[in-house]
């Protein structure tokens, strides 16, 4: 279902990590050598879902120390096996993500001190890459997916004019989320207010070799269409 994921979008069962928080800092760890500690939280952060059947969605997830959850030691991406929004809907696959239950694979995982030299990617056809910088007011996320044959979706960095992601813990809720900074829609409107935007996801509609269409998710439900080919 990897595969199937990747050729479906390429923006974005794991086991929690069994290090100490201490060790997240290091080398990352293979593996097969990574068991559960109940020290660490894994949070899902942002969803990749596909409106397309058979495909699976991709989860990306933050890693923190139960004691200091503002402190993300760890990020990673993994897939939802055949999840989908076209056989269930979005906010079953949503569900799904935030199920511990919900079996699921570890594509790729940075621990923090690896966040300024390395990426998460997939890397069969140069599907994926994801650059996560650490700004001082959140971790930022620089998205470079491959969309068809030829073409790139892009999602901060040279694009943050017109798509800005950012992580950030949110002290009243103490959790995890991602914000949206700015973020265009297909008519060139920023539908983010002065103070950002939370998203769950991106859904997006596939065919056999390119995407169609993409939307941000907020919370609410509500979509804003960012492609529309």
């Amino acid at each position: 279902m990897l595969k199937t994921a990747a050729l479906c979008f390429a923006l974005l069962a794991a086991p929690i990590l069994g290090l100490s928080a201490a060790q997240y800092q290091g080398t990352p760890t293979p593996a097969d050598a990574r068991a559960p500690r109940q020290d660490l939280v894994k949070t899902p952060v942002f969803l990749f879902c596909p409106h397309k059947e058979q495909a699976g969605a991709w989860s990306l997830y933050v890693i923190t120390d139960r004691n200091d959850p503002s402190r993300a030691l760890a990020i990673g991406l993994e897939e939802l096996a055949g999840k989908n929004s076209k056989e269930l809907s979005y906010r079953g696959v949503l569900n799904a993500q935030r199920d511990p239950a919900c079996p699921r694979r570890m594509i790729s995982q940075l621990n923090y001190r690896d966040f300024a030299t390395s990426t998460l990617d997939v890397k069969e056809n140069n599907m994926l890459s994801i650059k996560i910088s650490d700004t001082g007011e959140g971790l930022a996320l620089t998205i470079d997916a491959r969309i068809s044959i030829d073409g790139r979706f892009i999602v901060g960095g040279a694009e943050q004019n017109r798509r800005n992601l950012m992580l950030q813990f949110n002290p009243a809720a103490n959790t995890w989320q991602t914000k949206a900074l700015r973020l265009e829609n297909v008519t060139g409107q920023n539908v983010v207010g002065n103070f950002g935007m939370t998203l769950t996801g991106i859904v997006f509609s596939a065919g056999a070799t390119s995407i169609s269409r993409i939307a941000a998710v907020d919370p609410a439900g509500k979509a804003f269409i960012l492609l529309d080919r």
